[in-house]
């Protein structure tokens, strides 16, 4: 019996292939099969959906976990689950979602602003775009008017520590699509390394899910009369004096344990004035601010940047977007900021974002500022990584030299900012068009590293496809039965690469493809069909 509709699926696959799978890692190739192919993934999918047991016991589902940065100290984990494995376990939480979201606290209370369900089918995202973080921040700023005392907390290590069993429960509390629920437990339980702690870091669906396991929680504190609001795990409280937020703090904590096994973060929770906490808000009134620079930071903080190139109005929404921008000294912001001991990281990361809508005079300047600082700019590294492979093309040729230059320096130097998997992803995409044999080395030798993932191999392969490599992928062609699922894909892409050499291969190993990778062969075959496919990365 089908857990899961036809259109669960088909939404999940134009999810993914419009925004991404996780927010952590660069986004894997088959996001473009899942663009381009839609029809056939989704009648993979429905086959998956038809026959869960044979497909888990066959396609086994795998995943990559690494590390990213927050701050210069501190490291999250993230999880890149395979693509087809992850686009059905998204279906299954959007086949789960409007029940999920008829239970938690209703929206317009506004009490809690995480991940609200609201599917936009012409564009494809899952959440009410209204409320979100800057909503959350807003409504607090409101709200702390009426309360001299504001209690910030969070839970530690939250999504690591989420119980399954527990989240068994709620789930079923919320919704009669038992073969779901069954099917998500089963999935999860996998992606766990088959222990009953745990959900992947970084995707639309463990952030669907942690929300209904977090409403009881939310109804206990609404019921025990404590005033909060809540954005994923992250509470404020308001409170009247320091005795009340003490006591409010037990509570919550005691709620939090004994119902979700959950503990609060001691170093996160801090008891603030009301005068204390407008001040630290990040979306304060800048008329309060202390300075004219605190001041135009606020009131750039609140340009949305959302940029759509393929939208019937990309052109008007490019040019009023960089009208907003024109309006700040953004060079200027980004030397105060990179002149500090520590960056504030939510504005240099709206700042670097904004750095391709400007003219190509101050982009420039702000490319070289860039690379000149990439140390303090480590927290926000996979933002400047991304801003590098969009502008590449539109750089004089030698400060494109200069960005290679210094992304290998980072890779031969072993240096600390590509330490975490994700922004060693994101360096090494920036070197695709590097046509210098110092790359092919530098890639190459990072290939052969121990330590090195099989998520990285993957894109390394892919890398070396692009370029066109042809001597080190016929000898990675040559030992492809002993690589992985993830890097053998690669291995199909790279193969024609190979002219008669890869047909010969691909004809021998027609048979040892899962049904995955048939589809997936087709489909690149597909787009090698008499040209000479650039693999988009």
């Amino acid at each position: 019996m089908p857990a899961v509709s036809e259109a669960s699926i088909r939404f999940a696959v134009r999810n993914i292939a419009s925004h991404g799978d996780t927010d952590v890692f660069p986004f894997p190739l088959e996001n473009r099969w899942f663009a381009d192919a839609e029809d056939d993934v989704v009648k993979l999918l429905v086959d998956l959906d038809r026959d869960f047991e044979k497909w888990i016991a066959e396609y086994p589902i795998i995943q990559e976990r690494g590390l990213g940065a927050v701050g210069y100290t501190g490291f999250r984990a993230a999880t890149q689950i395979d693509p087809v494995w992850n686009a059905y376990f998204l279906a299954l939480a959007i086949e789960l979602a409007e029940d999920i979201e008829k239970a938690r606290l209703p929206a317009e209370r506004g009490i809690v602003f995480s991940y609200r369900y609201r599917p936009d089918l012409a564009n494809y995202t899952m959440f009410d775009r209204d409320l979100g973080w800057a909503a959350f921040h807003r409504s607090a700023l409101a709200e702390a008017e009426n309360y001299p005392f504001v209690l910030s907390t969070d839970i530690s290590d939250f999504y690591q520590r989420v119980y399954h069993h527990r989240l068994d429960n709620a789930l079923k509390q919320t919704s009669e699509n038992k073969d779901a629920i069954g099917r998500v437990q089963g999935a999860l339980f996998r992606l766990s390394n088959r222990t009953s702690y745990g959900l992947p870091i970084g995707g639309n669906a463990s952030r669907l899910l942690a929300e209904i396991l977090l409403n009881r929680v939310d109804r206990l504190l609404l019921g025990r009369r404590i005033v909060f609001k809540r954005f994923v795990d992250d509470y404020l409280v308001f409170t009247e004096g320091q005795d009340e937020a003490q006591k409010a703090l037990a509570v919550i904590s005691q709620t939090l344990m004994v119902n979700e096994g959950f503990s609060l973060s001691r170093l996160k929770t801090r008891l603030m004035s009301r005068s204390e906490f407008r001040r630290s808000s990040p979306l304060a009134d800048p008329a309060g601010s202390s300075s004219q620079d605190e001041s135009k930071s606020r009131q750039f903080l609140k340009i949305r940047l959302a940029y759509d190139p393929y939208a019937p109005t990309a052109e008007g929404d490019y040019e009023r977007l960089a009208s907003e921008i024109g309006k700040f000294d953004i060079v200027g912001m980004l030397s105060r900021e990179l002149g500090k001991s520590r960056i504030d990281e939510g504005l240099t990361r709206q700042l670097v974002k904004s750095v391709k809508f400007l003219d190509d005079e101050t982009r420039n300047r702000a490319i070289l500022s860039l690379m000149q600082n990439l140390k303090s700019l480590y927290p926000v590294f996979p933002s400047v990584a991304i801003l590098l492979r969009a502008v590449l093309a539109d750089l004089d040729e030698g400060l494109r030299a200069d960005v290679y230059t210094g992304i290998r320096g980072l890779l031969q130097n072993q240096s600390y900012i590509v330490h975490p998997t994700a922004n060693l992803a994101f360096a090494i995409r920036i070197l695709m068009d590097d046509r210098s044999e110092e790359t092919d080395a530098l890639l190459i030798e990072l290939y052969e590293r121990p330590s090195t993932s099989p998520m990285l191999k993957r894109d390394i392969i892919l890398l070396m496809t692009r370029r066109r490599v042809d001597y080190w992928l016929s000898e990675t062609l040559k030992r492809a039965t002993q690589l992985g699922v993830w890097e053998r894909r690669a291995v199909n892409v790279a193969s024609y690469v190979l002219g008669d050499e890869g047909r010969h291969w691909r004809d021998g190993t027609t048979n040892e493809l899962s049904a995955v990778d048939r589809v997936f062969r087709r489909w690149v075959g597909a787009k090698n069909n008499g040209t000479a496919w650039e693999v988009p990365l």
